[in-house]
């Protein structure tokens, strides 16, 4: 990996870029931009000591921009952090961001993007519920017209918060899609960086390799001609558990992540 390195988030997963960071022990700011929003990241010899984003800083803003799916990064090794917001061991927050990360994808099947729009239940909700307050705020500007989006933005709430409200009142029966999005059909990796993958982790752990690439392929519940784009990093992240050698993880999953970006 280049000191200096930027790349585009539909590529590559930010959880997975600031793995990489801190397993390389690296020092400098990680810039983010979707949008015309912005957000920074900054690392000293491989911790997370400082993030913000909008009005935000520390552990929140670092949680904000880990569910964006978009936009670019851009990593500046000679930038330092002029205060300290984060204490918790990078470790632990990345633990917790995965975590995040996971809900967030149970989130986007009810939730896929922004510009859905709800409506309230044509049929009464199947048992009496209790929401929280912010939960009403939404429930009260939802009118079949305005998207996910739109309420966001009129009630001040964070893209990952507004999601996760909207999913519990679907959940419970209050609320129901008013507007389908039009499916987009998946991006797939070329095969050749699969083959390259294969290539790559053969030089390390030999000819178990192929083996151990099909079996996260199946475990990802995709199959290798049609891989989905989406999920490529994923796929580098797992299989390069089975490298015992930190140095030669490392350098796998730098390779692999510089031969997706010339996907």
């Amino acid at each position: 990996m280049a000191e200096t390195f930027s790349g585009d988030l539909t590529l590559f997963k930010l959880i997975d870029i600031l793995r990489l960071l801190s397993q390389g022990k690296k020092s400098g700011q990680l810039r983010l931009e979707r949008g015309g929003v912005g957000g920074e990241i900054y690392f000293e010899t491989g911790d997370i000591v400082h993030a913000t984003c909008r009005a935000e800083k520390g552990e929140e803003a670092l949680f904000s921009v880990l569910t964006w799916m978009e936009g670019s990064f851009r990593f500046l090794p000679e930038r330092r952090a002029d205060e300290h917001s984060i204490e918790t061991e990078t470790s632990v927050l990345l633990d917790a961001g995965m975590r995040r990360i996971d809900e967030w994808d149970q989130i986007k099947e009810i939730v896929p993007s922004p510009d859905i729009i709800f409506r309230l239940s044509s049929s009464r909700a199947p048992r009496e519920v209790t929401i929280k307050q912010n939960e009403w705020r939404v429930l009260s500007e939802i009118d079949g017209k305005k998207s996910v989006g739109d309420i966001s933005e009129d009630l001040g709430l964070r893209d990952y918060d507004a999601a996760r409200m909207f999913y519990a009142l679907f959940e419970v029966g209050l609320i129901e899609v008013a507007a389908e999005l039009k499916l987009r059909s998946k991006k797939t990796v070329d095969p050749g960086f699969l083959d390259f993958l294969e290539q790559r982790l053969t030089q390390i752990i030999g000819p178990v390799a192929s083996v151990v690439l099909d079996e996260e392929i199946r475990v990802l519940g995709e199959e290798r001609k049609q891989f989905p784009l989406d999920k490529a990093s994923l796929l580098v992240d797992k299989i390069s558990h089975d490298i015992d050698d930190d140095g030669q993880r490392l350098e796998f999953q730098k390779n692999a992540l510089a031969a997706l970006r010339r996907i």
